[in-house]
């Protein structure tokens, strides 16, 4: 028996977030988005980059750097997040900023009461473990690409009417070139 701690599966100062995680019938519903999507706009292909598969998730709360102490204090406050979240209507497609500077193509989500909870609930969790309070407004949303000047769109197609999250998880996400890469951390179950 080794007396040797356990390795810590935290890096100290990473750029981390808090994120609801699709299912898997929402997954296959995002990836036929992004083929309607690719289908009514021919012109615009080689000027966006697809979100990977396994990166679609929406985002409850950036966090930026996380010692990690305050990884493992998210952790374990994961476990009081983690409720059944019925699905949720979406609302339309939207390009961020605007069209005049699009940088985001994301499918943007309803105004919806549990969710703001929990988004709320998520940010007291934060502040707990020492993170400065979120400034600006949640914006519940999930990217679908990244898009590069010149790039432009005509009139977006409906989006589908709901989608489903069935995991709350911890990510740490790796700047690198064409896109980020995330790593999950730790992902507790909506139930």
């Amino acid at each position: 028996m080794s007396d040797a701690p356990a390795p810590n599966p935290f890096d100290d100062g990473a750029r981390c977030f808090i994120a609801l995680l699709p299912d898997a019938a929402s997954i296959e519903t995002l990836l036929a988005c992004r083929t309607a999507l690719a289908d009514g706009m021919p012109g615009a292909a080689h000027r966006l980059r697809w979100i990977d598969r396994a990166a679609l998730h929406l985002t409850l709360r950036f966090l930026g750097a996380a010692s990690a102490p305050q990884q493992e204090q998210l952790v374990r406050a994961m476990s009081d997040l983690s409720r059944p979240l019925h699905p949720l209507a979406t609302r339309r497609y939207g390009i961020w900023p605007n069209r005049a500077r699009p940088r985001l193509l994301v499918l943007e989500l309803a105004r919806d009461v549990a969710l703001v909870e929990l988004a709320d609930a998520c940010e007291s969790r934060v502040q707990a473990a020492g993170f400065a309070p979120e400034t600006r407004p949640f914006r519940a949303h999930v990217s679908m690409a990244r898009l590069r000047p010149g790039c432009a769109f005509g009139e977006l197609p409906a989006p589908p009417p709901v989608l489903a999250f069935d995991s709350l998880s911890l990510m740490q996400s790796h700047l690198t070139q064409p896109a980020a890469t995330y790593r999950e951390l730790h992902r507790a179950r909506l139930e």
